[in-house]
């Protein structure tokens, strides 16, 4: 067995870290991989070295194919079993014609079961395997405190870590926390987002928080935008105590996962692909037809297709919840177990899933 493994690895996005930690997993259970890389940047973002040295080996005589990249973008050629990777967030994805594409695959692999669903509901009909993101849990274990934020010392902190897209509801977050928190509270939210500077999320936050109408003050939010180092970015996250994921529908979310090898329990939207694998607080949501998704490509999640809306109220419950857990015993528990979790999306189980996935077929 010899893969192919096509993917944007080298564009720095949550889309390509998915891709190199699949890869990963595949070389630790000692499949032969090739990656090879398409991108829609510029210029590379730094990737691991053992990628580039399996870059460096030939793709002569590969017998499977993993194209991990939107639908549009695969062929089908017979020399290879050919394999798609999609990851949906809303129910349906027919008006794209992304269907069309994945009936020409041999198989399709998804991250979770709602987008194994969405494709079906879609019209793809070839046979669709579960294949989870992972990461190299042990290794968030083994980074220290390289930087720290003074706002984050001796308080509880919340955690958002994605793009500052409609999609993610951030609305939601910033609504439920401050109306559940008022500002003498020993409570933060903490924001990490590459989408925009920090001016505009800034400004966003403050138009919300006029909007509640609720009080003259409100503690502010700390925001970091763009890129942190790894190290950095592992230690600051270190700093929080409960992750928070409001988004509307979530295929498989990265941060989430290396929050909860961290230790750090997540609270998230119900009925999403989070539900597959997070420990925390499950939310309960409602399914909405799409709307304001205007940030995506063409006629995906658009009005004819619907996803899930977290409820405010229950959301402001479960983080007042998880608050009051600090520094007790409840807390701590919570933490080991958290990790525990994390490591059933460990490389190497995810990559021997993956051979065996590689090997019925």
């Amino acid at each position: 067995m010899k893969v192919l493994y096509i993917g944007h690895y080298r564009d720095g996005t949550g889309w390509g870290n998915a891709a190199i930690n699949n890869i990963l997993a595949m070389d630790k259970a000692g499949i032969n991989v090739v990656p090879r890389a398409i991108t829609y940047e510029t210029q590379d973002r730094e990737y691991p070295e053992r990628i580039k040295e399996l870059e460096s080996t030939s793709s002569y005589d590969c017998d499977i194919c993993v194209q991990h990249t939107l639908p549009h973008l695969w062929s089908y050629d017979c020399s290879y079993k050919n394999i798609g990777f999609i990851e949906t967030e809303s129910t349906s994805f027919k008006d794209t014609g992304w269907q069309y594409y994945a009936n020409m695959m041999d198989e399709i692999w998804a991250p979770c079961y709602a987008s194994k669903a969405s494709c079906r509901m879609s019209g793809v009909n070839v046979p669709i395997e579960i294949v989870p993101h992972c990461l190299d849990i042990e290794s968030y274990q083994s980074y220290g405190f390289t930087k720290k934020i003074g706002e984050l010392e001796n308080t509880f902190n919340f955690a958002f870590v994605g793009e500052f897209i409609e999609r993610k509801n951030i609305q939601a977050l910033l609504i439920a926390f401050h109306s559940e928190f008022r500002y003498n509270e020993p409570v933060n939210l903490f924001i990490k987002t590459s989408k925009h500077n920090v001016d505009y999320v800034k400004n966003y936050c403050s138009n919300v928080k006029r909007g509640l109408k609720l009080r003259k003050s409100y503690k502010d939010e700390i925001i970091i935008s763009g890129m942190l180092n790894f190290p950095d970015y592992v230690s600051v996250l270190k700093q929080c105590n409960s992750f928070v994921m409001p988004s509307r529908g979530e295929a498989f979310c990265i941060p989430l996962l290396e929050a909860m090898s961290l230790g750090i329990p997540a609270i998230y939207t119900a009925n999403t692909g989070i539900e597959d694998y997070a420990y925390g607080v499950k939310v309960k949501s409602l399914e909405k037809q799409c709307f304001g998704c205007v940030d995506s490509i063409p006629y995906l999640d658009n009005a004819n297709s619907s996803w899930c809306e977290i409820d405010i109220a229950e959301l402001r419950f479960a983080m007042r919840g998880q608050y009051m857990k600090w520094k007790t015993s409840q807390e701590e528990k919570e933490k080991q177990e958290c990790i525990e979790a994390a490591h059933a999306l460990d490389h190497k189980k995810i990559g021997l899933k993956i051979k065996d996935i590689l090997n019925d077929s």
